[in-house]
């Protein structure tokens, strides 16, 4: 990955899908990473190829895999205490450094007016692709736009490629700007790209290491954040399936997106049943309640918005009316949603706001290692060459992360990929030690004729590969 190395050229050894045409196929191993949220991450992570070679990516890159549901409350996120800061001299010094212009695009007060009027609306969005991530966030071009020019409304887009600082993502529960309060998503919620692959160490000795996957850098470090989104955890998860594709070298259509879509709200969502996926928080059942700001979401970010002009103008068109029919309709359903989940599930109390999941550990209150300094821990047992050690306390997405996922619903990565981690048996209750490393390399031979027997069978068109 070239953010990864200083020379990124020097590093690149992955080049076709799956690289079966090469003469010497290169193996893709997972394991020495502890998975984040979202994603496993290769061993070489530094071998992956250019997200803007094409000729070396598994899939079309122009193929659209999914766009998210933008909400509709994002066009009032100006409307926070924090703005109070442009009343300060020492503010005015620092809009006049950077531009009056750039001042108002970060206050982004035209969005209230202009949400439906100029497009904004329609015109926003959050695109997932095989090697990258878009966003636009349309905003009036000051001054000229207030005067009515179309041409004076820019469109910001941005693109983050997946070589360029992309492990994972997750929705962030609190602490960021775009929350009223830090707290409440009243304007959409926000998800986080995870920046760096460090989610415990690479394991080669000692208990000890840092997290990045954790409760305190979604607030403070390691992120790149989306805001305005309607329901971060899908997107997060469909980021997260393009991603790991990507790490595979497995190709991937909008259908196949669409199936581990399916497959995450029948089996990992807590949105879809918020009993039996429930995610636990450390205080309960002893919280302290919590005010969920419904009103706020519902009657302040979401108003009901008319069409300005009679039926029988003519400048009531039918695209006109569909665009606010369309905000309508959204209206109610985030509202609803808001309503029945976000605010009592997820909003309810101090502990569920916060979102830290215990007091130790990982995603713990306490920005610590799991299972520093205790003997029962699986990380002390570790031995050199062996894969990451399972997590003591593990959650439903530690088991439903992207590669497994995958696996599920699509099959088998490619030849040349190959997975190295402890199971779960159901019979012991415990987690199996993985294969040693003279069973692992037999394991690596056998990828290897697989991989030669895939190349007959291609040069032969047998129909076996059907």
């Amino acid at each position: 990955m070239g953010c990864c190395t200083s020379s990124p050229h020097s590093k690149r050894r992955y080049r076709d899908p799956a690289d079966l045409d090469e003469v010497i196929v290169p193996l893709r191993e997972f394991g020495n990473y502890r998975n984040g949220t979202t994603n496993l991450v290769p061993d070489d992570i530094e071998g992956l190829p250019s997200t803007h070679n094409y000729k070396h990516l598994a899939s079309d890159p122009d193929t659209l895999l999914y766009e998210a549901e933008i909400d509709q409350g994002h066009a009032f996120r100006c409307c926070q205490p924090w703005i109070a800061v442009l009343c300060l001299p020492a503010f005015w010094v620092w809009g006049a450094a950077r531009g009056f212009e750039t001042l108002l695009h970060g206050c982004s007060c035209d969005e209230v007016v202009c949400w439906l009027r100029k497009e904004y609306s329609t015109r926003i969005f959050f695109r997932v692709y095989p090697n990258r991530i878009e966003f636009n966030v349309p905003a009036m071009r000051i001054p000229f736009g207030f005067l009515g020019c179309g041409s004076w409304n820019a469109d910001h887009i941005i693109t983050n490629p997946f070589d360029r600082g992309a492990f994972g993502f997750r929705r962030v529960n609190s602490g960021v700007c775009s929350y009223l309060l830090c707290v409440y998503p009243v304007y959409g919620e926000t998800l986080a790209r995870q920046r760096c692959q460090c989610n415990g160490s690479l394991w080669s000795g000692g208990c000890c290491s840092w997290w990045c996957d954790e409760w305190c850098c979604d607030m403070m470090c390691c992120t790149y954040r989306y805001a305005g989104l309607a329901d971060a955890d899908e997107t997060a998860f469909a980021a997260g399936i393009a991603l790991q594709a990507y790490f595979e070298g497995r190709k991937i259509t909008r259908e196949e997106m669409s199936k581990c879509l399916d497959y995450y709200h029948d089996n990992i969502s807590e949105r879809t049943d918020p009993v039996g996926r429930k995610r636990d928080v450390c205080c309960e059942p002893f919280c302290i309640p919590l005010c969920t700001c419904r009103l706020c979401y519902e009657y302040v970010c979401h108003p009901n918005r008319k069409i300005p002009y009679d039926e029988e103008d003519p400048l009531c068109t039918p695209e006109l009316v569909e665009v606010y029919d369309q905000y309508k309709e959204l209206r109610d359903k985030q509202a609803a949603n808001y309503k029945q989940f976000t605010g009592p599930v997820r909003k309810s109390t101090f502990c569920r706001a916060f979102g830290c999941r215990r007091l130790f550990g990982r995603r713990g209150l306490i920005f610590c290692t799991e299972g520093c300094n205790d003997p029962n821990s699986s990380c002390c047992s570790k031995k050199g060459g062996d894969p990451a050690p399972p997590f003591r306390y593990e959650d439903i997405d530690d088991i439903n992360d992207a590669s497994v996922v995958l696996r599920k619903v699509l099959g088998n990565p490619p030849l040349n990929v190959t997975y190295r981690g402890w199971q779960w048996d159901e019979e012991s209750k415990e987690f199996l030690l993985p294969p040693s490393k003279k069973e692992s390399e037999s394991l690596t031979n056998r990828s290897a004729k697989n991989v030669k027997l895939f190349r007959e069978l291609r040069s032969s068109n047998s129909p076996q590969l059907e």
